[in-house]
């Protein structure tokens, strides 16, 4: 008469077969992978009746003047969007994949006549006010950086239908949106993705101040800032100290030329706090019966000049050629 197996011997027979399953799944998964997770398309239901489209209208700073800007996104576009899934996962090629993945959300051909009633108002305002180049760059990213923000937590990154008519966004919802304003512009463009920051910035192709070995110049979208100047670590208290995975978006022909500007702002930003903390420090250290006198008095004078620098920096970082102009007038070469 032919034996059973015992218990214990079937547990380890069954838990054999599910570890040889798992294996096998995850060979195919690693093979095979770009086919099984396909990138989100956003799909309008036909079937449902367009709503009116929705106006969307924004006033926003830039240069020390403001502009403001008013489209109507269409309403089927907007909740398409807003039901389209965009989970995915990476199992191999990080870089390649989510070059596509991002693309794919920007890219969206739902999303591009959002983008065209942007640019022409955005080339008008330009043509007006004859920007440059870099002026122009300034502006497109004003628009986006006084976009409210607001942390999405693990969500996916939104469609700009979405960020547009809910007025409100995190760090990648507004880079993509950014990224791909500029990339229709002839810009260089690339995403910065900080994995362990979870943050999501954008790279501009540029001739000086080069972001760490990515080579391009850092330019924030999550909150105003000047380009080259992260200021994550300013908003969140915590520093960004991961070497970002680089996403190229676009090798357009223009460049920003005005990074040593930036790079100036940014060195004097750094100067100006450290020496007002020592001068603070050092007044601080005056006897009580000294602080008449005209040494005393002499360093707090100087201590505040380079807290009112510090500060004028802070409050401008969507006027980079008026701050320019202002650090060259109050720190001559």
């Amino acid at each position: 008469m032919e034996e059973f197996p015992s218990p214990a011997r079937m547990l380890q027979l069954i838990l054999a077969g599910i570890c040889l399953f798992l294996l096998v799944f995850g060979i195919f998964i690693l093979a095979f992978s770009d086919i099984i997770f396909d990138l989100s398309r956003v799909e309008i239901d036909a079937t449902t009746p367009a709503g009116p489209p929705i106006p969307v209208s924004r006033s926003f700073s830039f240069h020390n003047t403001s502009a403001s800007v008013s489209i109507a996104v269409n309403a089927s576009v907007y909740a398409a969007s807003k039901r389209t899934y965009r989970g995915v996962i990476l199992v191999r090629n990080p870089e390649g994949y989510g070059k596509k993945y991002y693309n794919a959300i920007m890219n969206d051909p739902t999303q591009e006549q959002i983008y065209e009633d942007l640019l022409v108002q955005f080339r008008a305002i330009c043509d007006e006010r004859n920007l440059s180049d870099d002026g122009y760059l300034d502006m497109m990213a004003a628009f986006v950086q006084t976009i409210p923000y607001k942390d999405g937590g693990n969500t996916p990154a939104k469609y700009p239908a979405e960020l547009l008519v809910e007025n409100m966004g995190d760090c990648d919802d507004k880079a993509l949106l950014l990224s791909g304003l500029l990339a229709r512009e002839g810009y260089t463009v690339s995403l910065l993705k900080f994995g362990p920051e979870s943050h999501m910035a954008m790279g501009i192709g540029s001739d000086a101040f080069p972001y760490k070995s990515t080579g391009y110049t850092y330019l924030e979208a999550m909150t105003p800032a000047y380009a080259g100047i992260p200021t994550f670590s300013i908003m969140t208290r915590k520093p960004l100290t991961s070497d970002p995975m680089v996403i190229p978006v676009s090798t357009g022909p223009k460049l920003y030329r005005s990074g040593h500007e930036s790079a100036f702002i940014n060195e004097t930003m750094a100067g100006t706090k450290d020496a007002a903390a020592a001068l603070t420090a050092r007044l601080e250290g005056f006897p009580a019966t000294e602080k008449d006198s005209a040494e005393y008095l002499a360093v707090q004078d100087e201590r505040d000049r380079s807290a009112a620098i510090y500060k004028y920096i802070m409050n401008h970082p969507l006027d980079r050629p008026g701050t320019y102009e202002y650090l060259q007038r109050e720190i001559p070469a």
